[in-house]
């Protein structure tokens, strides 16, 4: 997939939940991409972050996150988490947790139509 086939496209991609301790005395709950966490944890420091998986997903537009991360954080915090190289990095990743994403539904789908179906026989009724 080229940066060309993303323009103006939504796409779903998992979303991990982070706790940030700040302070001594103020902890805060956010539901973030999981590339996310990683300037998170460059801002606040390593053992402040703590991240757990989620079964919801988030939708985002690939070609905008990098404007929308600098824009939250700042060009610098950005640059120096995923490089200056103007958001190619991290359009890599994003790739990457969409591509894990398509796997993932086309594994549910062929499970899903490999599953036998409920016939009465397998329901425990008896044949007459």
């Amino acid at each position: 997939m080229n940066h060309k086939e993303l323009i103006h496209s939504d796409f779903q991609i998992k979303e991990v939940e982070a706790v940030v301790r700040r302070d001594a005395f103020t902890t805060i709950h956010v539901h973030v991409p999981p590339y996310e966490t990683n300037i998170l944890r460059n801002l606040f420091g390593r053992e402040n972050v703590t991240v757990f998986e989620r079964p919801s997903k988030t939708i985002i537009t690939p070609e905008q996150e990098y404007d929308r991360l600098c824009a939250k954080y700042g060009h610098e915090v950005v640059a120096k988490v995923f490089g200056e190289d103007d958001g190619d990095r991290l359009m890599e990743i994003v790739e990457g947790l969409m591509a894990e994403g398509r796997l993932l539904t086309h594994e549910q789908t062929l499970e899903k139509s490999y599953e036998p179906e409920a016939t009465s026989e397998s329901k425990g009724a008896k044949k007459r």
